[in-house]
Formats: C-alpha cells, structure tokens, sequence
C-alpha cells in the first residue's frame, strides 16, 4: 500500500473508531511517520497503531531510540492542547470581564469533534472581535501580560504569552470577494452566552470551506481540514439547505462539492474521480499549510506574473484600507498608506520575503500556468477575467 493510503486508512480508523488490522512494517512505519509529520498528523499515527497493537517491532538498538523519539510526538500534542486551552479560558475571561464580544474559530471549536481533543492540533488561538472593539481588546489584553509589535494585519494582529500565539481576528476575510460578502456576515449567524459568540453550524461549515479555499489557492489546505470537514459533516444540526444557499452566493459550490467528494473518498466509501485525484495529490505534496512551488503556480494562473508582482509590490485598495482603517473612504490617500506599508515591511525586516516572492512566481513556466488554470478551474477556484498580461 502505497504511503499516502497507508496514512489516509489510520486517519480513517481514528475517525471511524475502527480497529487497524493491516501490519506496518518498520520501514513502512517510518514512511507514513515522515508524510504524517509535514501534515502535523504525526501524533495521531503513533497513537492509533499503539492503541491497535500495531506498532512494528524494533529490532535494532537505534529502532528502539526512534520509536522512543516518536512517542514524544503524543506527548508534545497533549502538552500544545493543554497550554491552548488554558490561555484561552485565560483570554476569555478577560474579554468577558471587560464586556467585550468574542468567537473562538477554527480549532478551539473544532476539537471537541475528535475521539481526544488534543489530536486536533493548532498552531495557535484564533478570537474574533468586532473591528471597533479591536484596540480595546488589545490593550486589555496587554494589561494581562501579552505582547505584540502593535502591526495590524489584513484581518488580524498578533499577540504572545508564554509561548502561545494569539491571532486575534477583527475580520474573517478571505481575499475572495464573493465569499468575503458572506463572511462579512458572519455575526448575523452566531449565537452567544455572555460575551463569547459561536457560529451557527451551517456558517461554521461554510467558514471552513472559505477558509479551506484560501489555503487551497495559496498553495494547499492539508490533510487535518478535510478531516474537519468530514466530521462537521456528519454533524446532523448542520442544515444542508442553509449551507448550499451560503456556497452558492459565496461562489464556492463547486470546490464544496470536490471537497465533499475527497472526503467521502478517505474516510467513507466513495470512489475517486480525476478531479478528486489531482485534489488528493495537491493536498498531499503541500503538506500541513500548502507548498510555496504550488502557491506560486497559482499566484502565476490567476493574476498574470506583472499583475502578481503589482499585488505584492502595492496592496490593492480594498485589502489596504484592512490594514489601515483610517483609509477606508479616503481612497486619494491611498499612496500615502502605500508607502506607510513599505516602511513598515522595511523595519520588519520583510522587503526579502517581498522580492523573494515575486521571483518565485516570475519563474513559473507557461505549461505550469497552464495546467494550473485548468485544475483551478476545475475545483471552481478560477475563472478567466479575459485579462491578458
């Protein structure tokens, strides 16, 4: 069996509560650990087959001291769940102390979904908070010990207390303007208890489709959000009705649809297809947060290479003003936070990243950008604007 399908089958059975019967050889073992690892699934594979009985047998000395470093991957997940949880029960009591509304997304939401909430990993805590609350809930949690570089991104700024990484969201855009009029929306589909909001599941899901096809066209969305998504479907509050109509005025039917297909392929009993197949393999070769070769080749099909190197070189009005407030409804004064950014990326040491950036995609060949389009198009992530470089 080939890797890939050795993975997807001790995934299956950790999601199903199914047993694991195939033996893994060591060699195979140590195959499926290293794929598992660039999908930050590494722990669950060592948890499943342990649980099963079916880890190999070492034989060697340096077997025995790599099967022991590897157990150390369930440990390092426990102890990234537990700090998480702590500094967001942290985090919300703060918020709630301080009369501020909050949403925990993604992870946080998603874990009690899993056979242990701690093989549902993060790298970090997402909260979003109304975009006037923003500052406040900064400077509060300020006050309580975090740390920040004060630079608001696109949708979010980034805060830091011992060792954990807070993104806290003041939108939950995508860069997709069809699907960012939706999740624009996102506080009329919530409910609340106090001053913490949690989507509604049909928004929920939608959401993390949204956020799934920002990760797809930036190079790759990982294993773990078609996992995710497999489990919210099989949650029976989730109205169909609602979440068809919100892809559909999103734009993202089709890619719902081919993710939906992948899903049920994995972890059910659906058959691939040669859309669902080339999905497969461009999640399996980006790895746990997409590859920069595959997000370069889609930055290439969707943008040109000069209107790539606009986009990176000047943020387009619309994102700009996410960044700089201030903006909004002043566009005259675009130039002006143009040329803030550039400062602020010049002292943030970011220009290289920049550059670096606009090669990559300079370097893409036309067959590339071709066979790119194609497969965009095909899980309805492209259409042609009929510009031309």
């Amino acid at each position: 069996m080939a890797p890939e399908q050795r993975l997807i089958s001790i995934l299956r059975a950790m999601l199903r509560d199914t047993p694991v019967t195939e033996p893994v050889t060591f060699e195979e073992f140590k195959t499926v650990y290293k794929l598992a690892m660039r999908h930050d699934l590494a722990h669950i594979v060592y948890a499943v087959l342990k649980k099963a009985g079916r880890l190999p047998t070492p034989a060697t000395d340096d077997e025995r001291a790599y099967l022991d470093g590897v157990a150390e991957s369930v440990t390092v997940a426990q102890y990234r769940y537990v700090k998480l949880e702590a500094e967001y029960a942290h985090i919300a009591q703060v918020l709630e102390r301080e009369a501020i509304p909050y949403m925990p997304l993604k992870g946080a939401v998603m874990r009690v979904l899993y056979a242990e909430p701690w093989m549902r990993t993060s790298c970090d805590i997402d909260v979003l908070v109304h975009e006037e609350d923003l500052d406040r809930a900064v400077e509060v949690l300020i006050a309580e010990g975090f740390e920040t570089n004060g630079v608001r991104n696109y949708h979010d700024i980034s805060l830091f207390c011992d060792g954990v990484h807070l993104e806290l969201h003041h939108n939950v855009l995508e860069r997709m303007p069809s699907a960012d009029a939706v999740l624009s929306r996102i506080w009329e589909y919530t409910v609340h208890k106090g001053c913490q909001y949690m989507q509604k599941p049909a928004f929920f899901l939608f959401h993390h489709l949204a956020h799934m096809a920002h990760h797809f066209l930036c190079g790759g969305c990982g294993i773990r959000t078609v996992m995710d998504l497999w489990l919210l479907l099989k949650d029976s509050t989730c109205s169909a009705e609602e979440l068809h109509a919100l892809c559909e005025e999103a734009g993202l039917s089709t890619f719902a649809g081919v993710m939906f297909a992948l899903a049920e392929v994995w972890f059910d009993d659906g058959a691939h297809d040669e859309v669902t197949r080339r999905a497969e393999a461009y999640i399996f070769s980006g790895g746990a947060y997409g590859s920069k070769a595959q997000g370069s080749a889609s930055a290439a099909a969707r943008y040109g290479k000069s209107r790539m190197a606009l986009r990176v070189a000047l943020m387009p009005y619309e994102d700009l003003k996410r960044v700089y407030p201030q903006l909004d409804g002043k566009p005259l004064l675009t130039p002006y936070y143009q040329l803030c950014r550039i400062v602020t990326r010049l002292k943030q040491g970011r220009m290289q990243k920049a550059v670096s950036r606009i090669q990559a995609v300079s370097r893409q060949d036309e067959q590339t950008i071709a066979e790119t389009k194609a497969f965009l198009t095909s899980v309805g992530l492209y259409q042609d604007d009929g510009t031309e470089e």
